[in-house]
């Protein structure tokens, strides 16, 4: 009887009943946990090792807090990623392109490509329209940034970051008052950026009212939000930078950073200390890595993992079961972000750029899924235009889909903008040209986008360019362009090795094109064109003329950029064709002509080297009188061997072949050889043999914030050595 009983179905179901209700008590009574990752830059990817050991070791996450490095982290974990994915996507990005403003050069537009030439400094400031200077309100765009986090999170969107695979929390700091925002719904992305919004660094993020930066200016490591937030137990990692000692204290930089560290240390010491016995911090020593280090990404995640490692024992008390950990991991999965079709697009006002641009980038069908790669590659050539200073848009979650929030923001130090140039150089013969140049751009003059543009150069040679800009269409593809120009060179006069005069030759050309724009590749101009010519001698014979005359006539002028570097290309072309017919003048006996070419093309050989073809010549036909369209050979990489304007005539030729390979101990720096030839087919100097001429040159270079700086040798056929020192354009 007790047997039967024993093993009846009844008894079987109540035992059955009796084991779930027990297992049900103890999984409620399994204390919440709350993961707490503290910011610190790059040091922050130790939370990855750290959460790659909690999921090895079957330990569940609650909720997550996070703060500036901690939120990326933390939001792209609520999100849904596994620490391998983490791991690949933050090994996989070049950080020295993300962490940077500059855009591929390929993507600029053409009329910003034509600046390159000039060698200018990289910072660009902004003039009010009486005259004050304005400068950035930060030192780097989060532009890419931006993208690298959208991919981090899927794209996708919530109601509230408490529906997130893992409710998640992120921390910012109000720049206006001082408090501490805790962010909890809205666009993931923008929480993460306003979370890391380090100020002057990146640019503040506008959230509901709220000028917000990194939060670890208020809560460097949020504990006590992620007890308000879920939090039984809190296991929290601190990644922040220690203070400096005594004898690091040696200039202005390292002082400016003791304090920041000192600030975020005085608000993480009460959240340490807040810590319970059932509470963990980890610590993850980091050795002499730095909160900048972003390549040493590998050596900070191992390091994360090691500390989370040897807290193990302590870490163990909050393992469940592999049952319990499946169904929390299945669930963890089952609510990873994921996009959704568009509903609708909003756009923000602009103050001054034509709304119309964004037309293209807005090209978005509702009812599908945002086509994520697409849309960045249109955000990234509207931002290549120079008008912004960031093109963010935020997701929020429609019922029906989401909404794409696009938020154009134009450059707070615009329209109107100045840069500046420095160039110099040397042969240590004698021959020291240098130049100062300033630049200054006004944009959007109206709706259609003219521009005006002026540029100033003194020094050895004197430069004076105007030119109004006028798109008759939106998209440039017809403009036209009245512009004028001043040009004063030294100009010297060789006989064999002698310098035997020098003269002042100046040019004066004004005129207007019209042309056809084809946005970042080229352009093609056409138009009328008076020019005054005069050389003025300041050494030499008595019997030497001085020489002034005139002429006009028609010039076609055609374009074509797509270098990826100015200076030290890996791919890419440039193509320049010109021509000018002359219809008559004061010395002009007969109609006459000229013509030329300048082309380069880079091919890229791997492991940072290329090699670079340069072709540029001109040809004339026709009576034309003296110094009308000067060129010459000689100088670095123009006939290097040949001092500088050694040989000159309007009809000439030359070729080079370079190779340049880039230093692996310094990035920017490289060594490079080159194979010159040039000829001068109607020389002023009647000793220059009609004949070919060539250089082999070596030099060293670094591409600085300055602009290229060489160090190089020449030795040629008219057996000299030539060394030289520059900076900036090549002369």
């Amino acid at each position: 009887m007790l047997k039967r009983f024993l093993s009846s179905p009844i008894l079987k179901t109540a035992l059955a009943l009796f084991c779930f209700l027990n297992s049900g008590q103890a999984l409620a009574k399994r204390p919440r946990i709350g993961l707490v990752l503290g910011g610190g830059g790059a040091r922050g990817f130790s939370h990855v090792g750290v959460i790659k050991v909690l999921e090895e070791n079957r330990i569940p996450v609650d909720c997550i807090v996070g703060t500036s490095i901690g939120s990326l982290v933390g939001a792209s974990y609520a999100a849904g990623r596994t620490p391998k994915e983490m791991q690949e996507q933050i090994e996989a990005v070049d950080w020295d392109d993300i962490l940077s403003s500059e855009v591929p050069r390929q993507a600029n537009t053409f009329r910003k490509k034509q600046d390159d030439s000039l060698s200018l400094l990289g910072l660009e400031a902004g003039i009010t329209d009486k005259g004050e200077l304005k400068l950035p309100l930060s030192a780097i765009s989060t532009q890419k940034i931006e993208f690298f986090l959208r991919t981090l999170t899927f794209g996708g969107t919530t109601p509230t970051f408490d529906q997130l695979s893992i409710p998640y929390r992120a921390i910012a700091t109000d720049l206006a008052t001082g408090d501490m925002i805790v962010l909890k719904d809205g666009d993931l992305v923008t929480a993460m950026r306003a979370s890391m919004a380090v100020p002057g660094v990146f640019p503040s993020v506008p959230v509901k009212g709220h000028t917000l930066v990194d939060g670890g200016l208020v809560r460097n490591l949020p504990v006590d939000i992620a007890r308000q937030t879920c939090a039984d137990v809190v296991i929290a990692i601190d990644v922040g930078s220690p203070p400096l000692k005594s004898d690091e204290l040696n200039d202005i930089f390292t002082v400016a950073d003791q304090y920041t560290r000192l600030m975020m240390i005085q608000n993480v010491y009460p959240q340490i200390k807040s810590l319970s016995a059932d509470d963990l911090l980890i610590t993850p020593q980091l050795g002499l890595l730095s909160s900048s280090d972003f390549k040493q990404n590998r050596a900070f995640i191992d390091a994360g993992e090691a500390a989370a490692r040897a807290a193990l024992p302590q870490l163990k008390r909050y393992s469940v079961s592999p049952a319990e950990y499946k169904t929390w991991q299945d669930q963890h999965f089952s609510k990873r972000l994921k996009p959704a079709p568009v509903k609708n697009v909003i756009v923000s006002p602009s103050k001054w750029v034509n709304p119309e641009v964004m037309k293209g980038a807005l090209d978005v069908k509702p009812g599908a899924l945002l086509p994520q790669q697409t849309f960045h590659s249109r955000l990234l050539e509207l931002y290549a235009r120079g008008d912004y200073s960031q093109l963010d848009y935020e997701l929020l979650y429609n019922p029906e889909g989401q909404t794409v929030s696009l938020l154009p923001v134009e450059k707070s130090w615009g329209p109107n903008y100045l840069n500046f140039g420095l160039s110099l150089g040397t042969d240590f013969q004698g021959s020291s040209p240098w130049n100062i140049a300033a630049m200054y751009r006004r944009t959007w003059v109206n709706s259609l986008g003219a521009e005006w543009k002026t540029i100033a150069q003194m020094g050895s040679s004197t430069l004076l360019s105007t030119e109004f800009y006028q798109p008759l269409q939106l998209s440039g593809y017809a403009f036209t362009s009245p512009y004028l120009v001043y040009t004063e060179n030294p100009l010297a006069l060789w006989k064999e090795d002698s310098e035997i005069a020098e003269y002042r030759y100046s040019k004066t050309s004004t005129g207007i094109d019209i042309g056809s724009g084809w946005t970042r590749f080229g352009e093609v101009r056409f138009g009328p064109l008076y020019s005054t010519y005069r050389g003025t001698r300041q050494i030499g014979s008595a019997l030497l003329p001085d020489v002034r005359t005139f002429d006009y006539g028609l010039r076609l002028n055609l374009l074509y950029d797509q270098l990826d570097h100015f200076f030290f290309p890996r791919s890419g072309q440039y193509l320049n064709i010109y021509g000018y017919y002359s219809l008559g003048g004061e010395d002009v006996i007969s109609n006459y002509n000229r013509y030329g070419l300048n082309f380069r093309a880079a091919i890229p050989t791997g492991r940072g080297g290329a090699f670079q073809v340069t072709l540029k010549g001109q040809n004339a036909n026709g009576d034309r009188p003296a110094f009308v369209d000067v060129n010459w050979l000689g100088g670095f990489l123009n006939l290097s061997s040949y001092r500088y304007q050694q040989l000159i005539g309007d009809q000439y030729a030359y070729g080079s072949l370079q190779y340049y390979k880039m230093f692996d101990f310094l990035s920017g720096s490289y060594w490079g050889l080159a194979m010159e030839g040039g000829r001068l087919f109607n020389p002023v100097d009647p000793s220059v043999t009609d004949a070919w001429h060539s250089s082999v040159t070596a030099y060293l270079a670094y591409d600085s914030i300055l602009g290229p700086l060489y160090f190089g040798g020449s030795y040629g056929d008219n057996h000299q050595s030539r060394f030289y020192l520059m900076l900036g354009k090549q002369f």
